[in-house]
């Protein structure tokens, strides 16, 4: 059970990335908000939860998709374009690191 409900985290990770990747550009800038409102209200589900390092698998999925989009096409088109709304949601991957090495460091303290 235990990895299945990391693979499960992993792909809620790669499913907010793809959708923070698609709309991070339309209404700007509440595409930005969303995207990254959507990335980070996830994860801190996650670290609330009653399994909290599933957050590390979450980012990590999250992070390889973001991975697979940022060297572009071969035709040299890019999804997450050179502005300022690409710019936050490519900065948004090293803060969502952070989140996932608290997950993995401490996870949730015991009250008794």
């Amino acid at each position: 059970m235990p990895l299945l409900r990391h693979l499960a985290a992993g792909l809620l990770g790669a499913a907010v990335c793809l959708g923070a990747l698609v709309s991070h550009r339309s209404l700007v800038p509440l595409g930005l908000v969303v995207a990254l409102g959507s990335t980070y209200a996830a994860a801190w589900w996650l670290l609330g939860s009653a399994h909290p390092r599933t957050a590390a698998s979450y980012v990590a999925g999250w992070l390889v998709v973001l991975a697979f989009v940022v060297p572009g096409r071969p035709e040299g088109d890019y999804l997450l374009a050179g502005d300022l709304p690409g710019y936050a949601l490519l900065v948004s991957g090293p803060l969502l690191v952070v989140v996932g090495l608290v997950s993995l460091a401490g996870g949730r303290r015991s009250s008794t």
